[in-house]
Parts: structure tokens; C-alpha cells; sequence
């Protein structure tokens, strides 16, 4: 798989390595209480599909590692039944649990047979795939699409799988902790000076990315002026030359990269760049900022460290 196809891939499933839990959001939740909400309920899903969920599901399939996280912090662990594939990793009861993906050209896709013979009654998933979708839906899967474009959009996401799932309660609970630590984080460096910065997504080639991307968002609230804010796509690949033209004061690369800070800075025409000749270059956790679920505010805050580390000193 060449690079142009790589990145978009990993970053739109948030098939991204592991993590540790921050205090407020757990990475399993105790046991959700029995459902007070109203069942059937019909909402309209990130892909525009209404969808209508009869009664709280007991057999849940995530088909992304952010959704397995978000079903286990709601405390419905114990309802799941089929995870993606192996980058569902946490928390670590997430391995044990039967993987139904590696289908397709690029192996990102759900076997469809293995979900059917599940018995699944909602299978919660992320955008893309259209194809499985409307085969899935054909053959009687409930499928209900999340997409979250920005932190608030994330607490929307999390509060509505909430609904679906009969955990209304839960997830305001956790969205709650979640807005909370991301305002405290916001309201410590928003009196300080923006840092310009540029975020490696993969390389080679180098792949960056734009101002409409989850993690951008984050960028933004942790601190950040990308240099990356006039990219016309998601995930641009960018030159070393803009970088040296523009100038970023802190580099970032994430986790899942594999490489040290010393190794970006011997790659050919880096060393030029101002946050390689200062020593800014960071690896940070993919999995913290990657993945749209309950770690992300503890992700928003490992940024802003590194961008102001000043700021969280004392």
C-alpha cells in the first residue's frame, strides 16, 4: 500500500497503537444500569441514514477502535461481542473479544459472514464503506455510522451512542469529565502566545494534516497555529522546502510512525528546519489524539504540554 493510500487510512479508522487511561474517563466503565429511555428509538446517523434501534442492544459489534473504547467507558463492555481487528487494544479486555475485519482490497473492511453469524443487533461503525453498509443492512445488521470532525463533535458522537445503547446517563457523565478537562487545558494557554507547528501524520511521503481533520481541531485548542492551515485536502502530502519556508517552532510526529526525534532530524534537508535545529521535535501517542473517544481530552493535554510546556511547570 503506497503512502498517498496509507495515511488517509490510518488516521480515518484510528487503527492506531496503544495508550493509558487518564483519570474521568475509564477505560471500562462499571456495568451501564438498566435503561430508562424509550425504545424504539430512530435517529439519523453521520452517513444521513435514519436508523431506528428497537430496544437496547445486548450484542454489539464496533468496527473501529474508537467506538470499542467509547462502548467500554459507557460500561456496556459486557454487550460486546466483535471488534475491528487487532488495533482494537484497549482497554485490554478489547483483545479477547472475536475481530471481524480484514476483508476487502485493503483489508479495512468487516467480514461480512462473521458479523451475521454474531447475531449482532447494532453494529457501530465509522464513515466509509458504504458497500458492507447497504449488504449488511440487506441481511438484517443494524448499522449505525459516527463520524466526529472536532471535539464537540465527539461529545455529540459519544452522548448519541449513549442514547442508541440505552446509556444516556453514562455518557453524560463522560462527556461531562471530558468538556471539563478540555477547558481547563484551553483556559491555561489561551493567554499564552499561539506556537506554529506542523503535525507528521506519515512518512515517507510526508503526510500532514489539513484545517477540516479531528486532530487539526486539537492542534487548534491545544495551543497550535499549523502552518498546515491552508491545506485543501484532509491529509496533503507537504515538501520539506514549505516546512524550511515556513518555519514551524515545534514538529510533531505521531506515535505510530515508529521513529525517534533524532531520525526525523537526519532525514535528507530537515536539519533546516527551525523546530529540528531548536530540539522541538516530539512523538506523540497516536492513540491519545487519533482515535476519537475518551482519551482524546487526555491527548489534548499531552499536546498542550509540548507546545507550552512553561505553562505545566509547577
Amino acid at each position: 500500500m503506497n503512502g498517498r493510500r496509507f495515511a488517509p487510512v490510518l488516521v480515518g479508522l484510528a487503527v492506531l497503537v496503544s495508550g493509558c487511561a487518564k483519570p474521568g474517563a475509564p477505560a471500562s466503565a462499571p456495568p451501564a444500569s438498566p435503561s430508562t429511555q424509550s425504545f424504539p428509538i430512530t435517529l439519523t446517523d453521520d452517513d444521513g441514514v435514519s436508523v431506528t434501534i428497537k430496544a437496547p442492544p445486548k450484542r454489539i459489534i464496533t468496527f473501529a477502535p474508537s467506538n470499542t473504547e467509547i462502548v467500554f467507558a459507557l460500561g456496556l463492555g459486557a454487550e460486546l461481542v466483535g471488534v475491528s481487528g487487532s488495533f482494537d487494544d484497549y482497554p485490554p479486555q478489547a483483545k479477547t473479544i472475536t475481530q471481524v475485519g480484514g476483508s476487502g482490497d485493503f483489508g479495512v473492511d468487516p467480514n461480512v459472514e462473521k458479523v451475521v453469524s454474531l447475531h449482532a443487533d447494532l453494529l457501530l461503525t465509522i464513515s466509509g464503506g458504504d458497500q458492507w453498509k447497504t449488504r449488511l443492512r440487506e441481511l438484517g445488521v443494524t448499522v449505525f455510522t459516527i463520524n466526529a470532525t472536532d471535539f464537540e463533535d465527539l461529545l455529540h458522537d459519544i452522548r448519541t451512542v449513549g442514547e442508541i445503547t440505552g446509556a444516556s446517563t453514562a455518557a453524560a457523565t463522560l462527556t461531562g469529565g471530558m468538556a471539563a478537562q478540555a477547558q481547563a487545558v484551553q483556559a491555561a494557554v489561551g493567554h499564552e502566545p499561539r506556537v506554529s507547528c506542523f503535525f507528521e501524520a506519515y512518512y515517507p511521503p510526508l503526510t500532514t494534516v489539513g484545517p477540516h481533520t479531528f486532530i487539526y481541531d486539537l492542534l487548534s485548542r491545544a495551543g497550535c497555529d499549523s502552518v498546515t492551515a491552508n491545506a485543501k485536502s484532509d491529509y496533503p502530502e507537504w515538501s520539506v522546502d514549505q516546512l524550511v519556508a515556513e518555519g514551524p517552532a515545534v514538529y510533531l510526529v505521531a506515535s505510530e510512525s515508529g521513529v525517534s526525534a533524532a531520525a526525523v532530524a537526519k532525514r535528507p534537508g530537515f536539519s533546516a528546519i527551525p523546530a529540528v535545529q531548536g530540539g522541538k521535535v516530539f512523538l506523540v501517542s497516536s492513540d491519545l489524539i487519533s482515535r476519537p473517544g475518551p482519551r482524546v481530552a487526555e491527548g489534548l493535554m499531552a499536546l498542550a504540554r509540548l507546545l507550552h510546556p512553561a505553562v505545566f511547570s509547577t
